[in-house]
């Protein structure tokens, strides 16, 4: 990300610190890094693609209907802006993440539980 863009990011979020910290990671569709704000932690991801701001519309909704039901956690989203050079950035709550490989197992399991108890998972599972 350059930095015209973090400019950007830093006028809408209200801050005056924005410094990367860890180490990113990239997917097969956007990358992302972690940044200090001066209001705390931040994730952003960034697509360099034309539809990118349509698909980050698309998860700050979805992440906005789930994170207000306050089931379960999930990252606040907090913006999406179109990239002057191209593409689009979704700015989210930072969430720590490491510790929880120590509950891969459980997860599966109770996924796999939920799937075969669902009507479609019952049927398919039994051959109807």
């Amino acid at each position: 990300m350059d930095a015209v863009m973090e400019e950007k990011i830093k006028k809408e979020l209200g801050t005056q610190k924005f410094s990367k910290f860890g180490a990113g990671g990239g997917g097969c569709i956007s990358s992302g890094n972690s940044y200090i704000t001066d209001h705390g932690k931040v994730y952003v991801k960034f697509n360099p693609k034309s539809e990118a701001r349509r698909m980050f519309d698309g998860e700050f909704a979805s992440l906005s209907a789930i994170y207000d039901t306050n089931t379960i956690k999930v990252p606040k989203p907090l913006l999406v802006l179109d990239n002057p050079n191209g593409g689009a950035v979704f700015v989210s709550e930072h969430l720590d993440m490491s510790g929880l490989s120590r509950f891969d197992g459980e997860l599966g399991y109770t996924y796999t539980m939920k799937w075969l108890l669902s009507n479609k998972g019952r049927k398919k599972h039994q051959g109807i």
